[in-house]
């Protein structure tokens, strides 16, 4: 019965950097998951590895989120996730997924479009109050059912005078 070897990668050792003093070191997935692990994060005493960042800055726009929708659980309840998740995408450990994303950003659209006109403490009397050229629905329930579109709709109607 023939002995299958487990590969095998060399590893030099700190008292002496010469090729006869490498050490064989079993390859397995834990081995493998730790090098990964070790390269995206940090160890004391080493220079931090630079995670790569998603261009759309999700971090920046959760802070401004959370600064004006009225904190991470008004913003969780906004976006119908769990009230932990806007913590961890502000800091950085974790990134919202694609389906939230698109919420996430709708609601910064709006919010930044009617912060043009008004500030903030009245953009969300606003976004949660029911509207007439929404039905009679709060903006901030058809925002998180259908997006964006009829909210700013409604918001530009409001803006421009007109009356539902």
């Amino acid at each position: 019965m023939a002995v299958k070897e487990t590969p095998t990668r060399r590893r030099r050792t700190a008292a002496s950097p010469d090729k006869s003093a490498e050490q064989p070191v079993k390859v397995n997935r834990s081995t493998t998951a730790r090098a990964a692990r070790a390269s995206r994060t940090a160890t004391k005493g080493r220079a931090a590895v630079a995670i790569e960042r998603p261009a759309w800055r999700p971090e920046e726009r959760t802070e401004f989120l959370i600064e004006h929708v009225g904190g991470v659980t008004a913003l969780a309840r906004a976006l119908n996730v769990s009230p932990s998740q806007p913590s961890r995408w502000r800091t950085g450990a974790e990134v919202p997924s694609p389906e939230v994303a698109a919420r996430l950003l709708d609601l910064e659209h709006v919010l930044a479009l009617a912060m043009q006109a008004w500030d903030s403490e009245v953009v969300m009397d606003w976004m949660n109050s029911a509207n007439g050229f929404l039905s009679g629905a709060e903006p901030i329930e058809v925002l998180r059912q259908y997006g964006s579109q009829e909210v700013i709709g409604a918001l530009q109607a409001t803006l421009s005078g007109a009356y539902a």
